[in-house]
């Protein structure tokens, strides 16, 4: 997961900050910074709670999948 703030957006409301503590903070100016932009999956619950909460929409998730791509049609299968 890799989380994005966008400061031209934030409005310092501050529920990134009070939800996911260890991501988010507020700079000297009030505006969202990213203190941890790729947390781990523990932190997975906090930030998509800090995501929501965002009235300004200025937090971005962006949600990775470990999952293989799938064998392309008529592709011949080279696994042994």
């Amino acid at each position: 997961m890799k989380v994005t703030a966008d400061r031209s957006r934030c409005m310092a409301a501050g529920h990134c900050a009070i939800s996911a503590p260890d991501v988010f903070d507020h700079g000297e100016d009030g505006l969202v910074v990213v203190l941890d932009a790729e947390p781990g999956e523990e932190r997975r619950r906090e930030v998509e709670v800090a995501e929501d909460l965002c009235p300004s929409r200025a937090i971005a998730v962006l949600r990775t999948a470990a999952v293989a791509a799938p064998a392309e049609a008529g592709a011949p299968d080279t696994a042994g």
